[in-house]
């Protein structure tokens, strides 16, 4: 989390201005936060008595927040906007990662 903010707090990279299909398709918003559903998941699943639906349920809704912490965040950084889509790119991201973890699991 505070990796994500530290980059949300600068103004969008040069790398980005470049390749803005890459900024299009929030590729970056769905690694980023798929890195943190994995976290937050595995987490849940090592410490606590939570089943596994439900420790993806609170894993992607804290993902899911913090991704809106983190567009109300960007809202005050130059150069950057807070972009429902980017929610929804946080939200896809955690959902991806968690069908990867089944896919192996299986």
């Amino acid at each position: 989390m505070a990796l994500i903010f530290w980059l949300s707090s600068r103004s969008v990279p040069e790398t980005l201005k470049h390749f803005p299909i890459i900024a299009k398709l929030k590729v970056v918003h769905l690694i980023e936060y798929g890195v943190l559903y994995f976290l937050c998941w595995f987490a849940i699943v090592r410490t606590t008595a939570y089943r596994r639906h439900e420790a993806f349920i609170l894993a992607l809704t804290i993902t899911v927040l913090y991704g809106c912490t983190d567009e109300f965040h960007q809202i005050f950084v130059p150069q950057r906007t807070a972009r429902i889509s980017d929610i929804v790119a946080d939200g896809v991201g955690g959902l991806l990662t968690q069908a990867g973890i089944s896919a192996l699991r299986k």
